[in-house]
């Protein structure tokens, strides 16, 4: 310690001492002094040599206490001194390293980040600027923004945050190529691991075909003239070998415009292991490779590859269970609207021929159809469509065909009743007090006269709710009389109702396949559910009876 640093401690070592609250008074201690001295002069016949002693002792007590004082003094002083270096010590510290923990985070982080942006730049053969106006290279850079600016610092707590966060932001950089290969590190993949690929393969796969489409442009001529890629400028060249390493094939529209489309599945750049996916999946995959399968009033392809693109998406469709999200909405709306269209017939491929009867290759179709050729959902309907036309030239099945009644047949194939009632689908009226009375005064009407002519004048909401009713008073002769001898029941809970109070909505939907939805009290749809769909048929003298029952 220099002199410099002793004087230092020396100045704060004489403010702790004058801080502190004194032991011993000085002035007291010489009063007292003074105060012995006074006592011990009438004691004049004790020796000189006690004298002696007794003055020498008094003031070495006096000096003692002094002295004690200060060393007392002297120890707090440096204790104290010592206790706020050390504090301040850690307090200075712990800041700087969890700042210092957070930048490291951040900066390394970001590396990877960027390190693996180039590395897309270079696999897709693009300029640094080209790779920025990409939107999922804008929502990638958002989310890295987002994770490093959020209150970082909180969470590092966490042990698992910091892997969670990298896997998160590195998933967003994504090409249809890198998120392909991940199947490779799999044997199998369950259709929810096989979702998992999709869901990063759609990141970015729509974008860059529009990107290499539109690269296309200048070359449209060239491309019509040659057939042999090596004849093709080096620019160009270099354009479809980027695309293709992207599985993007070369197609033209129906003007003859060049554009891509990728095809992981079974084009000719999908990898060998591309069937290690679930091919439950292949759906979702097919919809992205086929886009919109009707054009204006037609078929965008023919009858046949439409039929087989949809015989793909219902596998998906019957084997997704998570049927809300927006995916399965987007195929189900295609397939259901595709298969109308279908049956209809188009301009290019008519139901019906210029003379009135039904076109032969129309006819063949549904023979295909009927037979399972396009798929297990269908079948019936098209059997049943064309069992009409051979016999009367004229099929009242087809001419009521609407998109729901596509929609209610996919259901009952899953054996389930999603989808509510809403005003769109079905004529809705309250189940409330003078509903109920009005069923009950039809259930009276019947019992009284026993006449099937009353059952046979009431629409299928009335014989839904005539059904409802016996169930709640258990007439199992009543449910049996609305019943067709060959109805499916599967609708366990409804037999426990013992009050029409349950339901408080009923919709009539009039299709092909009439259709009533009870719709269950939000008080009661825990221990009944949301809904039970009552389904009917309809006589050839007009009469409708229930033939299955779901809940």
């Amino acid at each position: 310690m220099d002199d410099q640093q002793f004087d230092k401690r020396m100045a704060l070592l004489k403010k702790s001492y004058d801080r502190m609250e004194p032991q011993l008074n000085p002035d007291n201690v010489f009063k007292q002094i003074e105060e012995e001295k006074e006592e011990a002069l009438p004691n004049q016949s004790i020796t000189a040599q006690q004298k002696q002693a007794v003055k020498w002792q008094k003031p070495a007590v006096w000096v003692a206490s002094v002295a004690s004082v200060l060393l007392i003094g002297l120890l707090v002083s440096f204790y104290t001194l010592n206790q706020q270096e050390n504090t301040h010590s850690e307090v200075t510290q712990d800041v700087p390293v969890e700042k210092a923990v957070e930048e490291e985070i951040a900066d390394y982080l970001t590396k990877k980040f960027n390190s693996k942006k180039e590395d897309i730049r270079k696999e897709l053969k693009v300029t640094k600027d080209e790779l920025e106006a990409f939107d999922f290279i804008k929502n990638a850079n958002s989310m890295l923004d987002f994770y490093l600016t959020t209150n970082l610092h909180l969470k590092l707590t966490d042990e698992n945050y910091v892997e969670i966060m990298e896997e998160n932001i590195m998933n967003r950089l994504m090409t249809p190529k890198r998120a392909v290969e991940k199947i490779e590190t799999f044997r199998n993949l369950s259709f929810e691991e096989s979702f998992a690929v999709y869901s990063n393969y759609v990141i970015s796969v729509e974008e860059l075909e529009r990107f290499y489409s539109k690269l296309l442009e200048p070359y449209q001529q060239q491309l019509k003239e040659k057939d042999d890629v090596k004849q093709y400028p080096s620019n160009l060249q270099a354009i479809i070998e980027a695309a293709n390493n992207q599985y993007m094939e070369l197609k033209t529209d129906g003007n003859g415009v060049f554009y891509f489309k990728a095809n992981p599945i079974n084009g000719e750049f999908a990898p060998q292991y591309i069937n290690q996916l679930h091919p439950d999946v292949f759906g979702y995959f097919e919809y992205l490779k086929m886009g919109y399968l009707l054009l204006a009033d037609d078929l965008r392809y023919t009858r046949e590859e439409t039929a087989r693109s949809l015989k793909i998406m219902e596998r998906t469709l019957l084997a997704d269970v998570n049927a809300s999200s927006l995916d399965y909405k987007l195929l189900e709306e295609t397939y259901k609207n595709t298969w109308v269209v279908l049956l209809l017939g188009t301009k290019q491929y008519p139901a019906i021929a210029n003379d009135g009867q039904p076109h032969q290759d129309y006819m063949k179709f549904l023979e295909e159809v009927a037979s399972g050729k396009y798929g297990e959902v269908m079948q019936k309907t098209a059997a049943t469509i064309l069992g009409e036309l051979q016999q009367m030239q004229h099929s009242a099945t087809l001419s009521k065909l609407e998109p729901y009644d596509i929609w209610t047949i996919l259901l009952q194939t899953r054996q389930e009743t999603a989808g509510t009632i809403n005003d769109s689908d079905f004529n809705v009226v309250d189940m409330n007090e003078s509903r109920i009375a009005q069923i009950k005064g039809i259930y009276e009407q019947y019992k009284n006269n026993n006449d099937e002519a009353i059952l046979n004048q009431l629409h299928p909401i009335n014989i839904a709710s005539l059904y409802l009713y016996a169930v709640t008073i258990d007439d199992k002769a009543v449910q049996n009389a609305l019943l067709t001898p060959d109805a499916e029941v599967d609708a366990s809970m409804l037999q426990t109702i013992q009050s029409l109070d349950v339901f408080s909505q009923l919709g009539e939907y009039n299709g092909i396949f009439p259709t009533v939805a009870a719709r269950v009290a939000i008080g009661s749809q825990e221990k009944y559910g949301r809904q039970f769909l009552i389904k009917f048929s309809k006589s050839e003298e007009g009469n409708y009876r229930i033939t299955a029952i779901m809940d």
